[in-house]
């Protein structure tokens, strides 16, 4: 058994992180709101990155039911949470959720604040799309703000599969599957990012910076494996002149 005392950033209390094995990535929980390693370092970068986020227009994809969650529909007005359902059209509202892909969102120009998301860019096909797209839609000054995991072992990503036109998926490596809300088959791993993932990044947004955030703290229950935070922000035309980049 692993213990580790702290404060934890997604439910604000005074608590105790415990596992019984050494994967934290999965099974470090806090004692008050069950959160894991990665969600509360998307929450302490995101009140850093964006301390007023609650007045913000906010899209997450693919929330799962879980405090980090809740935690920002609750106290964000304009919180919008969507799902992909591949056979819904985009925009509209299925099963009570917002239907959009993050390779052709339906939000207007420079409409939304922040995109968020908690590994979701390991399950899409396009994610140079993905990041055109959230670029296209977010102000200038907003941001994305997301995690995924990062193979520190991996100088170059690898595609570990994809969808074909019909929409179905086809493995390059060893079948593999992660947790996925709307769907209890699991969501297929389409990427293994490597070091590389950053400058893919810039290479796939226009106007985008990239800060790449690794969080190693017991009092925040921040350990393990897997613990980047990604922070997109888009500059607006000034700040390029200003930096010489136009």
């Amino acid at each position: 058994m692993h213990s580790f005392s702290g404060t934890c950033p997604v439910c604000s209390h005074a608590t105790t992180y415990t596992s019984e094995n050494d994967w934290f990535r999965d099974f470090l929980h806090c004692a008050h709101c069950k959160s894991i390693p990665r969600e509360r370092a998307f929450v302490y970068v995101l009140e850093r990155a964006q301390p007023d986020w609650r007045t913000k227009v906010i899209h997450e994809s693919s929330p799962a039911d879980r405090k980090v969650s809740t935690r920002i529909r609750d106290a964000c007005p304009n919180y919008i949470p969507t799902q992909y359902f591949p056979h819904a059209p985009l925009g509209s509202i299925h099963k009570g959720t917002r239907c959009e892909n993050l390779e052709a969102l339906t939000f207007e120009d420079n409409s939304i604040d922040l995109h968020c998301h908690l590994d979701v860019m390991e399950h899409v096909n396009h994610p140079d799309k993905c990041f055109e797209e959230m670029e296209r839609t977010l102000r200038p000054g907003g941001q994305i703000i997301f995690t995924t995991p990062v193979y520190e072992e991996l100088v170059h990503t690898q595609r570990w599969g994809y969808y074909d036109d019909q929409g179905q998926v086809h493995f390059l490596f060893e079948p593999e599957y992660h947790g996925n809300p709307i769907d209890k088959k699991g969501a297929p791993v389409t990427f293994h990012y490597g070091q590389d993932l950053a400058n893919m990044i810039l290479q796939w947004t226009k106007d985008c910076g990239v800060e790449v955030i690794t969080l190693n703290d017991p009092y925040l229950g921040v350990l393990g494996k897997f613990r980047e935070v990604f922070v997109v922000t888009k500059r607006g035309p000034a700040a390029n002149k200003v930096q010489g980049l136009k």
